[in-house]
């Protein structure tokens, strides 16, 4: 897993994700809320009540501090847009 800042200002930050297939992302929560934007490949989100395939095209918010992991079937490489002092963590919950 590769996860690096590409983008920041006062107000918003973009973080670019990779993973290859059938690596995880364990599960954690941002501090504040999130935007998945897929840009290729494909992974399955799973949250506290739900599972969601994420794919290029569809966009997916993910509310602060809601625990999720993701796990991929295709290699993936997602932007993730936060709040400039929002942070990752990651969990054992």
């Amino acid at each position: 897993m590769e996860m690096k800042e590409i983008y920041a200002n006062a107000t918003f930050k973009v973080l670019k994700v990779t993973l290859a297939g059938g690596e995880e992302m364990p599960r954690h929560y941002a501090s504040s809320d999130a935007f998945l934007i897929p840009e290729k490949g494909k992974a399955r989100l799973q949250l506290p009540d739900r599972e969601v395939v994420l794919e290029q095209g569809a966009t997916f918010h993910v509310l602060d501090s809601e625990p999720h992991s993701l796990q991929v079937l295709e290699d993936f490489s997602a932007f993730v847009v936060l709040a400039a002092g929002a942070e990752i963590k990651f969990t054992d919950r």
